[in-house]
């Protein structure tokens, strides 16, 4: 039987994240066929063993990468081996609630406009992550991480674009979501052109939100249901400690293709 929803998750050295995950779905109620299908990036962890028993187990559909592809790319990847009407971009350090895909497809049967649909993330430590943004400036980025952000200009600017009046208890258009748990119908996925892979990790996400914009659909936060993100920031720390890091020079790389891009 074609499956109505296809769940793609990218997967790199995420140790038991995967099984966790793979775990919390499969036990999901619902009244439709559905296919996980991981592409892993060449981990070398133990996550790969769990991936490559698990689709002997014909729990999952594994697509292996012989490098890593990055973000956006693998994910296009999985979608080019879906087969449902919907498709789900899903972190594999996420876990949900067992109604949680049943309320979010039943939603998005009923409301045709909408391009891109999120649920609310919540922490492990019980607090709501900002899943949210504004159109943002580029200086407001270079603000967030700096100490510019203490001073009271660039603080009402990081505020405004963080959303940090935004009611987290309220279905409601937005701007952008970050890229942990997105679903969207196929033909909308393949109408945006799905991920950019200029980006190969960070801001992907931002841009396909306004792929979809410009193709006419809406963008809506759904906090009706919840996930749990186990999510560790990357970009903490020191300025001076970010600037060592390979990841901290990744985001530069994709903020100024993302802001080159969308100037206009």
């Amino acid at each position: 039987m074609t499956p109505k929803l296809s769940i793609t998750i990218v997967n790199f050295n995420q140790k038991y994240f995967p099984r966790m995950c793979v775990e919390s779905l499969r036990q999901s109620k619902v009244d439709f066929e559905y296919e996980i299908i991981f592409v892993d990036n060449n981990s070398t962890d133990e996550s790969i063993t769990y991936l490559e028993k698990a689709e002997k187990q014909n729990l999952i559909k594994l697509i292996k990468s012989p490098k890593n592809l990055g973000f956006g790319r693998a994910n296009n990847l999985g979608a080019k081996n879906a087969k449902g009407k919907y498709i789900l971009i899903m972190n594999n350090d996420i876990t949900v609630e067992k109604d949680l895909l049943q309320k979010m497809v039943d939603y998005m049967e009923s409301h045709h406009e909408i391009g891109i649909l999120a649920p609310k993330l919540v922490y492990h430590s019980g607090h709501v992550q900002d899943s949210c943004r504004r159109i943002m400036k580029f200086s407001d980025l270079i603000a967030k991480r700096t100490p510019l952000k203490f001073l009271p200009y660039f603080r009402r600017r990081c505020d405004n674009y963080l959303m940090r009046d935004f009611d987290h208890d309220k279905t409601q258009e937005v701007d952008l979501l970050v890229g942990a748990f997105l679903l969207m119908p196929k033909k909308v996925f393949d109408e945006a052109g799905g991920f950019d892979e200029r980006y190969f990790l960070f801001m992907e996400d931002f841009d396909l939100c306004r792929k979809v914009w410009a193709k006419g659909y809406k963008v809506v936060y759904f906090p009706e249901v919840e996930a749990i993100h186990y999510h560790k920031r990357l970009s903490g720390g020191s300025i001076l400690g970010q600037l060592t890091k390979k990841v901290f020079w990744i985001h530069v790389s994709s903020a100024f293709k993302y802001f080159w891009k969308w100037k206009r």
